[in-house]
C-alpha cells in the first residue's frame, strides 16, 4: 500500500513539473519582453527625443513619488487579494458580476488618487480631448456630416477616432450631465462593464466555474491604471459588451440567440464610431462562431452593426472614408517620427504590462481550455492591431478593449497560487502608479 502511496505521489509531482515549467517560461518572456523594450526604448529615446516615449514601453515619464495617497490602493488590492477567491466562489452570480464590476472601479479610482483627486477629470479637460470641441458643435447632423473634412483642425486624440465620443459627449451636455465630472463617472463605469461582459462571455462557452476563477484577475488588472481616466475605458466597456451579447447568442438558439445578437450588433456599430479599434474585436466573434458552427447569430448582428454605420452615413460620415483619412493622418504625422520596427516590439510590451504576468501564465495552460476562444480571438486582435502600424506607443490604453478579453486567461492558473499571482498583478499595477507618470 506504502509503494502505491509513494508512486502516486511521485506520479502527481511529476505530471505538476511540466505546469510549473509553463508557468516560469512564460514569466521569463513577460519579463524579457518588458525589458527589452525599455533598454531598446531608452536607447532610442536619447538618440531621438521627438519619440517622446520617456518611460519606455509606457507613455509617460518616470516620477517616483511614494506617499498616504497609494495607501486607498493597497487596501484594495489587499481586499481583493484576501477576500476575492473566496467571495467569487459563494456569490450568487449576479451578484458576482455587480461586486466585480464595483471594485473594479474603485480599484481604477484608487490607482489614480495617487496622484491626487484632480486626477481623476484632469486627463478629460487637456487641450488633445474631446471636451474641448463639445462647446463647438452647434449642430449634431452638421458636426457629424463635415467631421472628414474638418478632421486636421480637431485636437489630437479626436481626430484619431470616428466622431461618436463627441457626439455622446454633446448629448451629456445637453441634458445637463456635461463637464469633466459627469464624462469621467461615465468612462470609469463603462469601463468598470467591460469585467461583468467579459465574465458572461466566458460563462456561456465555458462554465460558471471558470469564469468565477477569472473575476478577481480581472478585478486588479494593471490595465486599471487606464480606466481611470482615459476615453478609451469607455470604448472598452462598449465594445466589449457588444462581444458578449454576441458570443452569448451563439450559445444559445431561436429568439433567446437573435435578441442579443441584434442588441450586440447595435452596440457594436456604437463601438465603431467610438473607435477605429474595436474592428478587430471581430475576430473574437468569428472564433466562437467557427467553433459551435453557428452563422445566423452573426448575421444578425453583422445587419444590426450595418444599420448604425448606414445611419451615421445618412448623416454624412462615411466609416471607411474616416478611417482612411485617420491613418493618412496619423502616418504623415507623429508616427512617422517613431519606427515601425520598435514600436512592434514596444506595443506588445506596453499591453504585457497592462495584463500582467499572470495573464502570460495562464496562456501557458491555455490550449486545454475552453478561454482559448476569447482569449486566442483577442491575442489575434492584439497583433492585426501591431501589425497594422496605426498605433506607435500608447497602446497601454489604445488597447484597453482587448485586455478583459486576454486577462481571461489568467482564471485558469491554479486555485493554490492564485493569491500569489494577484499580488503580483497588484504590484505590477502600484509599481507603475508610482514610478511613472501618465497623462491618463
Amino acid at each position: 500500500m506504502n509503494t502505491v502511496v509513494m508512486r502516486s505521489g511521485v506520479t502527481t509531482a511529476g505530471a505538476s513539473l511540466p505546469r510549473t515549467r509553463g508557468f516560469v517560461v512564460a514569466g521569463l518572456c513577460w519579463l524579457a519582453l518588458v525589458t527589452t523594450a525599455y533598454l531598446w526604448g531608452t536607447a532610442l529615446v536619447r538618440a531621438h527625443p521627438a519619440i517622446k516615449l520617456h518611460a519606455p514601453p509606457l507613455f509617460g515619464h518616470f516620477d517616483p513619488r511614494l506617499g498616504l495617497r497609494i495607501v486607498p490602493a493597497v487596501i484594495v488590492a489587499l481586499i481583493v487579494v484576501a477576500l476575492g477567491p473566496r467571495a467569487t466562489r459563494r456569490l450568487p452570480w449576479r451578484g458576482l458580476l455587480l461586486v466585480s464590476a464595483s471594485s473594479a472601479a474603485v480599484w481604477a479610482v484608487a490607482l489614480a488618487y495617487v496622484n491626487g483627486i484632480d486626477a481623476l477629470t484632469a486627463p478629460l479637460e487637456r487641450s488633445t480631448e474631446y471636451l474641448r470641441v463639445v462647446p463647438q458643435v452647434s449642430s449634431v447632423s452638421d458636426f457629424v456630416g463635415g467631421y472628414v473634412d474638418r478632421l486636421r483642425s480637431f485636437p489630437l486624440h479626436v481626430k484619431g477616432h470616428p466622431p461618436g465620443a463627441v457626439v455622446l459627449l454633446t448629448w451629456l451636455e445637453r441634458i445637463g450631465l456635461g463637464g469633466s465630472a459627469w464624462a469621467a463617472g461615465l468612462v470609469i463605469a463603462a469601463g468598470a462593464c467591460s469585467v461583468p461582459a467579459a465574465l458572461s462571455a466566458l460563462r456561456s462557452i465555458s462554465s460558471v466555474e471558470r469564469a468565477r476563477r477569472s473575476a478577481p484577475f480581472l478585478v486588479l488588472a494593471p490595465a486599471a491604471l487606464w480606466i481611470a481616466t482615459s476615453m478609451d475605458a469607455l470604448f472598452a466597456g462598449v465594445s466589449a459588451g457588444a462581444v458578449a451579447l454576441v458570443v452569448v447568442a451563439l450559445t444559445r438558439s431561436g429568439i433567446r440567440s437573435d435578441l442579443p445578437a441584434a442588441a450586440g450588433g447595435l452596440l457594436g456599430g456604437g463601438a465603431l464610431l467610438l473607435t477605429y479599434g474595436a474592428a478587430p474585436l471581430a475576430v473574437i466573434v468569428a472564433a466562437v462562431a467557427l467553433a459551435r458552427r453557428r452563422l445566423r447569430p452573426v448575421v444578425i448582428a453583422a445587419v444590426a452593426a450595418g444599420a448604425v454605420l448606414a445611419a451615421a452615413a445618412v448623416w454624412g460620415f462615411w466609416w471607411p472614408a474616416g478611417l482612411e483619412a485617420t491613418a493618412d493622418l496619423y502616418r504623415s504625422g507623429v508616427a512617422g517620427d517613431r519606427p515601425y520596427s520598435f514600436f512592434i516590439v514596444s506595443n506588445l510590451a506596453a499591453f504585457a504590462l497592462a495584463v500582467g504576468p499572470a495573464a502570460a501564465a495562464g496562456i501557458s495552460r491555455l490550449f486545454s481550455d475552453r478561454a482559448r476562444l476569447l482569449v486566442l480571438g483577442a491575442l489575434a486582435a492584439v497583433i492585426a492591431a501591431d501589425l497594422s502600424g496605426l498605433s506607435k506607443g500608447e497602446v497601454e490604453r489604445i488597447w484597453l478593449p482587448f485586455a478583459p478579453w486576454v486577462l481571461l486567461a489568467a482564471g485558469g492558473l491554479p486555485e493554490r497560487s492564485m493569491r500569489l499571482w494577484l499580488v503580483l498583478q497588484a504590484l505590477i499595477a502600484l509599481g507603475i502608479a508610482v514610478f511613472v507618470r501618465t497623462p491618463w
